[in-house]
């Protein structure tokens, strides 16, 4: 043999890759990103924020939309706008 790779050695180094992967998409799933509001006193928004779309700020405000449990949000100066 040449002292390559055996068809065994391939195998089990795929399975260990394999294993690498579950582990990081589960710590990742685990870390989750919130998106948390204070509504009123008493009241808090909570929920899994799945990814922000945009982000801009200018002299008068800040604005975000966001992809959320309620689907794609709009946020200005840190506070939901729904219609």
């Amino acid at each position: 043999n040449g002292g390559g790779i055996d068809g065994n050695e391939k195998n089990n180094d795929s399975k260990s890759e394999m294993k690498k992967d579950t582990t990081i998409e589960t710590q990742r799933a685990k870390a989750g990103f919130r998106y948390v509001e204070d509504v009123a006193p008493g009241l808090k928004l909570d929920m899994d924020l799945y990814s922000i779309l945009h982000m801009s700020t200018s002299e008068v405000q800040s604005v975000q939309v966001i992809d959320s449990y309620f689907g794609r949000t709009l946020v200005t100066d840190g506070k939901t706008q729904s219609a």
